[in-house]
């Protein structure tokens, strides 16, 4: 198995060297250069973790079969049921997945669990002795989960860049109190789009180059723009099929759509990526919020983020330049990096582009308001009984476009966005964030996970948040920052 860059076909490298250098040197995005195939019926049987650890093993043969078994075995550690690791809640033709049991309440555990592990068997493979200091920009999720996967990590660091006043209360609250040790949790004076690119850049930085040659420092990243982010959210779409299967809630053979929300195009990559692999997926059906940049360009195939940047009820998806989007429109260009290199320069000098292919009938785009998704969260629970979060009604409007039994992706806890459950029913929002937690409790009667629990009482510094012409300096000195180990 061997990858390429979606900016030039002549990168030929391994999966693991793809972990390890994150993003290429030519700007682009690693990837496959073709996709395994599968035959369901394999997987029929298996465990989540057995999922897991086949997948990751079809994608990353240099990994040997002992360190993958040890690498998902965190699921055993973190999450709240290693029996089911992601609950699958079926009401009529919808299923709901459950992402959200691991250690921050977001599916980025399910990745991001994996993530520290897979990273650090890459540099063994690659033979790199330096230390590890992983850059992660967040709108929200990616920060916590990715902080709870790092810590404590022999010969790491992690630094985290997040939007001031761009995620909600209780995902600000993970971060923060993740701050110190060996992580730095950082607000910018920005969105979520001036953390990436910053992010990117710091990659790309010949000065930061030097100092992590000096320092004997490599950067890595957390986000999605690396391989092993992608491939390993492909197992949940590989497991929901086979448990829907087994319940007897589809037939074999039968296709499935996918209905996924997202901003970055990393969760319904993984989908379409196990459809490539075989499983019978027919729609993916792509959710958004007000941001709808990726709606407009599957309807017009125009990508356009020259347009106001806002702040929905749904932070994670506050997004306008869609990083993994570029993973699939080379795929979908027959491998043209050619193309894909002139059109996402043409993104950033003049914040749009026009691709010139047709776009595949399988996959859909959709964009949800504020008004809608409280209307969907209410409409879900007054109909089921069942709590969903603000992003998981965006998915569930979607529903609308697909044409068989809907898997709809549930990315967050409900307990994470209280401001936006209260509003949905109803409710006054006032008190600190431990009544309002309390009174989603009260009236929906419905699990607050632990996690959320225990952190509720605690208090937070107030910091200044960073401008974005000093995210630099913070990530050189933090590269130059003496380590005891």
């Amino acid at each position: 198995m061997r990858y390429t860059s979606t900016r030039n076909n002549n990168v030929n490298i391994s999966g693991t060297l793809g972990i390890v250098k994150g993003i290429s040197e030519d700007g682009g995005l690693f990837l496959p250069q073709e996709f395994p195939k599968i035959d369901i019926n394999d997987f029929k049987n298996l465990s989540y973790q057995e999922i897991a650890k086949k997948v990751l093993g079809l994608y990353f043969p240099e990994i040997p079969n002992e360190d993958l078994e040890k690498i998902v075995n965190n699921y055993n550690i973190k999450f709240e049921n290693p029996e089911e690791i992601t609950p699958i809640k079926t009401f009529d033709n919808i299923s709901f997945l459950e992402l959200f049991h691991g250690p921050t309440s977001s599916f980025k555990d399910m990745a991001l669990t994996l993530l520290p592990g897979l990273m650090r068997i890459a540099y063994d493979i690659n033979d790199i002795t330096d230390r590890l200091l992983i850059l992660t920009a967040t709108s929200g999720d990616t920060g916590s989960a990715a902080l709870e996967g790092f810590k404590n990590q022999d010969r790491t660091e992690i630094a985290v860049f997040y939007p001031d006043g761009g995620v909600s209360d209780i995902q600000k609250l993970q971060m923060e109190l993740s701050d110190g040790g060996n992580a730095s949790v950082l607000s910018i004076s920005g969105n979520f789009d001036d953390a990436q690119r910053s992010v990117k850049e710091a990659f790309a930085d010949e000065e930061i180059k030097e100092i992590c040659i000096i320092n004997k420092k490599n950067l890595g990243s957390a986000n999605s723009i690396n391989i092993a982010r992608l491939i390993s959210q492909i197992p949940y779409y590989i497991y929901s099929y086979v448990t829907l299967l087994k319940r007897g809630i589809i037939q074999e053979d039968e296709k499935i759509d996918i209905v996924v929300p997202t901003g970055n195009f990393g969760d319904i990559l993984a989908g379409l990526y196990a459809k490539f692999m075989g499983v019978p997926i027919e729609n993916a059906i792509c959710a958004s919020n007000s941001n709808d940049v990726l709606t407009e360009f599957f309807n017009t195939g125009v990508y356009n983020a020259n347009r106001d940047f806002l702040k929905t009820l749904t932070p994670s998806m506050d997004i306008l330049i869609s990083s993994n989007l570029e993973r699939f429109l080379y795929t979908i260009s027959k491998n043209n990096s050619d193309e894909i290199d002139l059109i996402y320069k043409e993104l950033k000098e003049k914040g749009s582009f026009k691709f010139s292919k047709d776009l595949p009938n399988y996959i859909k785009g959709i964009s949800v308001d504020d008004t809608r998704t409280k209307e969907a969260i209410k409409e879900v629970f007054e109909k089921h009984g069942y709590l969903i979060d603000p992003h998981t009604a965006v998915a569930y409007e979607g529903v609308s476009l697909a044409k068989n039994h809907a898997l709809v992706v549930s990315t967050a806890s409900p307990y994470k966005f209280p401001n936006a459950i209260l509003e949905a029913f109803g409710i006054e929002i006032e008190g600190n964030l431990e009544d309002k937690i309390n009174k989603v409790y009260a009236y929906t009667n419905s699990k607050t996970p632990l996690a959320i629990k225990n952190m509720l009482t605690k208090e937070i510094k107030t910091k200044e948040p960073l401008e974005i012409g000093e995210i630099k300096d913070k990530v050189i000195e933090i590269l130059e920052r003496e380590n005891e180990d």
